[in-house]
């Protein structure tokens, strides 16, 4: 049998969270799995399986190549959890994502992968009815890991991870009925809760640095620069709608509740603004930041352009904040470091 901790998150196979088991021995393997998942174990779901006799396994997937700016589907002969060890051996096909794909149209491409025998027509198929999948369930992300393969070459999906686009969700009220909408809810922390009132998106990271954006790119964007430098974000945040004064409150708010815990150590706050007026920012910011004063130390990082500077420039703005004691940068790479010198 296999026992499998249902939750919202990849890596489990090496977090202990997948575990093999004989029937008699099945009720102390599921035991077990919830003594390693600690306190979530209440609140998440528990799968067991009928264990299957394979000859391989594969990976495949489809997701939205940010870079070609289209949907791609993903195969490797090498699945399972160290999938990613091997980069090279995934190969990709690029979807038209105004046409249907037929499975015909992908055997060459599965040929060239290194797939032979009975498998070929059937994986064919399979890839099919996931790019339609993919586009009809709004997903940015099926990723089929592994991709079991039976004696005689009969393709199973032994398990899946799908991942879709929440702005579409007006369009699928269906969704809010799957089971993984209740373990989603469940993990949700009650600062993430708060957020969601808001019209914000926070998601808590374990890390030491409360990191304060507008917009998912950049704040994805910071993570990763924070990250590269040895840093690590205690939280990602995205608030859709722009930067007024109240989603401004908000945000800081938050961020701030993150930040007086005591695993954070420092604060980065980065704006970029091209349309708002950079003057009702500064202001605004600065009002909120004399009303609830950084539990951390902090540093701003401001960029603005056109429109946004008509009333004040980025020099004015950045004089304004060290005026009262809050460094100011507008290089990505001098943010970083000063969020650095901050901890040294």
């Amino acid at each position: 049998m296999a026992v499998k901790a249902q939750l919202l998150a990849g890596g489990r196979g090496k977090a202990g969270l997948v575990r093999l088991a004989d029937p008699a021995a099945l009720g102390e393997t599921v035991a077990a799995l919830r003594e390693a998942l600690g306190a979530r174990a209440p609140s998440t779901p528990i799968l067991v399986e009928q264990a299957v006799l394979l000859e391989a396994e594969w990976y495949r997937a489809c997701r939205v190549d940010d870079i070609a700016q289209r949907p791609v589907l993903l195969f490797s002969l090498a699945g399972g959890i160290d999938v990613e060890s091997e980069p090279k051996a995934v190969r990709s096909y690029r979807l038209d994502a105004l046409a249907e794909t037929f499975p015909h149209q992908l055997v060459p491409w599965l040929r060239e992968a290194g797939v032979t025998g009975p498998a070929l027509g059937a994986l064919a198929r399979i890839a099919a009815q996931l790019a339609r999948a993919f586009k009809a369930e709004d997903a940015d992300l099926i990723e089929i890991n592994p991709l079991g393969v039976r004696p005689g070459g009969r393709p199973i999906a032994l398990d899946a991870k799908v991942s879709v686009d929440d702005n579409a969700a007006y369009r699928h009220p269906e969704w809010s009925a799957l089971a993984s909408a209740a373990v989603q809810e469940s993990s949700r922390t009650a600062l993430e809760r708060d957020a969601e009132a808001c019209g914000i998106t926070f998601v808590e990271l374990d890390g030491d640095i409360a990191l304060l954006s507008g917009g998912a790119g950049l704040g994805m964007a910071l993570a990763d620069m924070l990250t590269d430098a040895g840093l690590r974000p205690a939280n990602f945040v995205d608030a859709t709608g722009g930067n007024d004064r109240q989603r401004i409150v908000d945000l800081v708010r938050i961020v701030f509740e993150r930040a007086r815990r005591d695993d954070v150590r420092a604060i980065a706050m980065y704006f970029t603004v091209s349309a708002t007026p950079l003057k009702g920012i500064v202001e605004g910011l600065l009002a909120v930041l004399g009303r609830m004063p950084p539990p951390k130390p902090i540093v701003i990082g401001l960029a603005a352009t056109g429109a946004a500077t008509a009333a004040m420039s980025v020099e004015q703005a950045r004089a304004a904040l060290e005026a009262r004691g809050y460094p100011c940068v507008e290089a990505l790479d001098e943010f970083v470091a000063a969020v650095r010198a901050e901890l040294a």
